[in-house]
Order: structure tokens, then sequence, then C-alpha cells
């Protein structure tokens, strides 16, 4: 019986390879499609504002400053959720 759970027994082996494989496989897809998402989100949010109100190019230039501190934050957060 210990002899079945060595990786020499291949099909066993392969196929828990295999399910490790798609699982991650398939959260990256996930993670990218929320990533898009949210890229989205705040692409159509920025635009609204530009658009609806009196922001301009100084706006943006804040904006972009803060962007900076914007993905800090994401960092830490991606980091503590998703381990690195």
């Amino acid at each position: 019986m210990k002899d079945d759970l060595t990786p020499n027994n291949t099909e066993i082996f392969n196929k828990i390879i295999s399910i490790i494989y798609n699982a991650r496989k398939n959260a990256f897809r996930a993670i990218n499609k929320e990533l898009i998402n949210m890229y989205w989100s705040i692409g159509e949010n920025v635009s609204l504002r530009v658009s609806e109100s009196n922001w301009g190019k100084s706006s943006l230039k804040i904006f972009r400053i803060l962007y900076k501190d914007i993905m800090l934050a994401y960092r830490a957060f991606h980091h503590r959720i998703l381990g690195g």
C-alpha cells in the first residue's frame, strides 16, 4: 500500500499535478478578470468625473500623483490577501 502513494505511481501523481495546475490556472484567470474589471471601473469613474464636472488637466495631474499612493495601498492589500 505504501508503494501506491509514491511519485513512482505516475498515474496518481500526474493526476494530482494536473488538478493543482488547473486550479492555479483558474485562480489566475479569476484574478486577472477582477483586475481588468477594477481598472475599467477606475477609468470609467475618472472619465465620468472629467466629463461631468470641472476636472481638467490640473485635476488629472493630482490624480496621477495620488495614483502612486493608490497603487502602494493596492500592493499592500495584494500582499496581505494573496500572500505575495
